[in-house]
């Protein structure tokens, strides 16, 4: 009987051995994959904070954007949010940088696309100011997660504008005169 305990015993202590390798193995494992999805989602974020230069409200160029950006060329898109403020009623975030201001300079690559998604609590219709013919898809952005697009076809420098009607709810207060938004579309040749 004494042996098959010891056997027993043998074999318990095999198997935890056994086990304990399985588990170190899968974690080191695990430890790798995590690595590898970190460096996946930095080199994703890295080529979205590339995707635009954006000017800050001081109008110094925002670093975060610029980063590894080509100067011959600039990047095939961007987007930007119409969000609503206390001051100022509304404003514009580059990128998702958190950056809000009612200016923002854009530089976009010849045929490069400038995404828009109206979060403020009225509406806003999209207009050019001025530059070269675009091309301009969803103008009147109604409500809450409408989107606009813009193509820009050639190089130049394209200037554009929202009007912003009434509020879609009553009761909504800011302070201050109401931003006027202003979009500048630098593109590249």
């Amino acid at each position: 009987m004494k042996n098959e305990q010891t056997d027993q015993e043998q074999f318990d202590e095999q198997v935890n051995k056994s086990g304990k390798v399985f588990l170190e193995i899968a974690a080191g494992v695990g430890v790798f994959a995590a690595l590898i999805m970190s460096l996946v989602a930095l080199m994703v974020a890295s080529n979205n904070s590339n995707s635009s230069a954006a000017t800050a409200a001081n109008g110094q160029p925002d670093r975060l954007s610029t980063v590894g950006r080509s100067l011959a060329t600039g990047p095939p898109s961007a987007t930007i949010m119409i969000d609503h403020v206390t001051r100022g009623c509304h404003t514009l975030d580059v990128n998702g940088s958190g950056r809000l201001s009612p200016r923002a300079t854009i530089h976009l690559a010849a045929g490069g696309v400038l995404h828009m998604q109206n979060n403020d609590v009225m509406p806003h219709t999209l207009v050019f100011a001025r530059g070269p013919q675009a091309t301009l898809v969803g103008a009147a952005m109604g409500h809450m997660g409408a989107k606009s697009t813009v193509t820009f076809p050639a190089a130049g420098t394209y200037s554009l504008t929202t009007k912003a009607g009434e509020d879609y709810m009553k009761g909504v207060t800011t302070t201050g005169p109401d931003n006027t938004l202003r979009i500048k579309v630098i593109v590249a040749a």
